[in-house]
């Protein structure tokens, strides 16, 4: 059943998960985790859903392009928004985590594609000013995801919840947002 999972990425792994940060995606063939987001206000949902799917994407396009033996990443394909409001997030996340914020190396190294334990699926609206974020886990209910935690309070995140391993028929009934 996991080898079923993986038929839908290519050999780079990144080609159709650069897809779905564009397009809403087709049926998963199994369990998605997930995340709840709340934000501030109900209006903000679409403009979460576009910050959160242009940061990942940097990530995504770096892990593709980057050498990351080297000492720094290259940060050119980070939004402009997201380095001007990078801080922004920090008090929420350093609430939640106990930590402090990320820098954006931090960040951008971890879409080494040898530890990233998650592709992007896709960002939906759950209810009112609530949104939930989907990636494949490989079906696993534990794995690295304070890079998404990041992400998340950066673009706008009031509170996170999750991941929660949620069945595909539950992603299939929210509509897309932030395309």
């Amino acid at each position: 059943m996991m080898s079923e999972m993986r038929d839908h990425t290519s050999a780079d792994g990144s080609s159709d998960e650069l897809e779905r940060l564009v397009n809403r995606p087709s049926v998963p063939l199994g369990p998605l985790s997930s995340f709840f987001v709340e934000l501030s206000d109900w209006r903000e949902v679409d403009d979460f859903g576009r910050k959160v799917r242009s940061v990942i994407e940097a990530g995504v396009r770096i892990s593709r392009e980057a050498d990351f033996d080297a000492d720094e990443l290259p940060e050119s394909g980070v939004p402009v928004w997201a380095i001007e409001h990078w801080e922004d997030g920090a008090p929420r996340y350093s609430l939640h985590r106990g930590e402090s914020g990320w820098t954006t190396q931090d960040f951008l190294y971890s879409y080494d594609p040898g530890r990233r334990a998650w592709s992007w699926w896709d960002v939906t609206l759950a209810a009112g000013n609530i949104v939930q974020v989907w990636v494949d886990s490989r079906g696993e209910a534990v794995f690295p995801c304070d890079d998404l935690r990041w992400a998340f309070y950066m673009c706008g995140a009031r509170t996170v919840v999750g991941p929660l391993l949620e069945p595909p028929e539950q992603w299939e009934r929210q509509p897309s947002v932030g395309l």
